[in-house]
């Protein structure tokens, strides 16, 4: 069924939830690329962000298989899913008593391979309510960027308005209502904007940060704070593994399961953010070693990380980006902001060019310090018949190869140099 869907463009673009090579990863490159492209060229951006309130428990299931019907649903698929929908029944337990079973007529189930997927069908139509504003889905989680310069924000409010206002009537007209408390805006560019904002009668609060698909960025998109709080969260981790493992074995491998994915998600926002922050997580990685090694011993991060069978988190970043952006440039994973693209012919007959990528000039370094700017500057550095790897597999292989070679030497424990810790890429 979603590949149907997806063929025939019956769902948005901007939907990265519940399908093929979209997921929280694409979803925030798609946005951060809008916005540090905006803010690039001196515009501000406004972003709203919706929630919509229980959503996949609210959706009436006669409007539901409707809309299937609409988008040229037959049977006897229409009638299975009918059957799915509506043969469902609900009971309440107190104790030891128990209710007659009641018929279930809202509601898409979670735990399935279906529900979700009929979600997404039924809240699809919220993104006609947009004209200007440009919408971002993660299943329900919509935020929608306005952009504008500093002249012409009155013509952007108007259109605000007026989009809110089509969203209330989508609410009405699909029985579904948006969780006031968990809305708000961000502005990115002015500090001092005041809008009045409201959406089903209740005022849209401004916010100073927000956390966004497990991703924490303030209004200066600076990630410091989210940074600062997945290294607690990993410090109180590596606590817990040290005080009730004694094995090395063990911890290593609850290290690897609990504490790493913490600090590896999204990490291609790390080209983005500040060495102080860089630090900050490497030494998450530094005291666990040492601590693990014993805090006697003598030999550097380095070589620690060697002989616990770990990678540095820099270097375990910068393949784990190089290998997204292999992704995206071969469409293994899928982003409507397509900037990686191969360039084309530039005119000269120049050496070693091949796969490599055009890069947009950029004014500011907030757009120069982004994943898929930043990215493509490393890539095309890398050796041509890597670039031109015709498969995934052989692309890591070849990436392993090279990476092996970057092996740091820090001779001693005293005035350890910042690319000993983080690496010469700074990423």
């Amino acid at each position: 069924m979603s590949d149907y869907f997806l063929k025939h463009k019956l769902i948005n673009l901007s939907q990265h939830g519940f399908l093929k090579k979209r997921s929280c990863v694409t979803c925030h490159i798609d946005f951060f690329n809008e916005v540090t492209y905006r803010r690039d060229r001196r515009e501000l951006v406004i972003i709203l962000y919706f929630d919509i309130r229980k959503a996949f428990d609210r959706v009436p299931h006669s409007l539901l298989v409707g809309r299937l019907c609409s988008l040229g649903i037959r049977n006897p698929l229409y009638n299975w899913i009918k059957s799915f929908l509506y043969d469902r029944n609900q009971t309440t337990k107190v104790g030891s008593m128990t209710s007659r079973p009641r018929p279930i007529s809202s509601g898409v189930i979670q735990g399935s391979v279906l529900g979700p997927l009929l979600f997404i069908i039924y809240i699809n139509s919220i993104c006609e309510c947009f004209s200007i504003g440009k919408p971002i889905l993660y299943a329900d989680d919509l935020k929608v960027t306005y952009t504008c310069t500093n002249t012409d924000i009155g013509p952007t409010m108007n259109s605000i308005h007026e989009e809110l206002a089509k969203m209330d009537r989508w609410c009405d007209t699909w029985r579904l209502e948006f969780n006031v408390e968990k809305c708000g805006w961000l502005c990115i560019g002015c500090s001092n904007l005041d809008l009045n904002l409201a959406i089903q009668g209740h005022k849209i609060p401004r916010l100073k940060s927000v956390l966004d698909l497990g991703l924490k960025y303030s209004h200066n998109l600076s990630f410091s704070e989210h940074i600062s709080n997945q290294v607690s969260k990993s410090r109180r981790l590596i606590g817990f593994l040290l005080r009730n493992f004694y094995r090395n074995e063990s911890r290593i491998l609850l290290y690897k399961v609990c504490v790493r994915p913490l600090l590896d998600y999204c990490s291609f926002i790390f080209s983005s953010t500040r060495i102080e922050d860089k630090l900050k997580v490497e030494g998450v990685q530094r005291y666990f070693t040492r601590k693990v090694l014993g805090t006697d011993n003598g030999t550097n991060y380095s070589t620690r990380c060697e002989i616990l069978g770990l990678e540095t988190l820099w270097l375990r970043r910068l393949r784990l980006n190089l290998v997204l952006f292999y992704k995206l440039l071969n469409q293994i994973v899928y982003t409507p902001a397509n900037y990686t693209r191969f360039s084309g012919n530039t005119g000269y007959n120049l050496r070693h060019t091949k796969g490599t990528v055009a890069i947009e000039p950029c004014k500011t370094a907030t757009r120069q310090k982004f994943f898929l700017i930043r990215y493509a500057q490393i890539w095309n550095k890398l050796p041509e018949k890597m670039r031109l790897a015709s498969t995934l597999a052989s692309f890591e292989k070849a990436l392993n190869d090279t990476l092996s070679e970057f092996v740091i030497d820090t001779s001693g424990n005293s005035h350890v140099r910042v690319s000993e810790i983080i690496g010469p890429f700074n990423v």
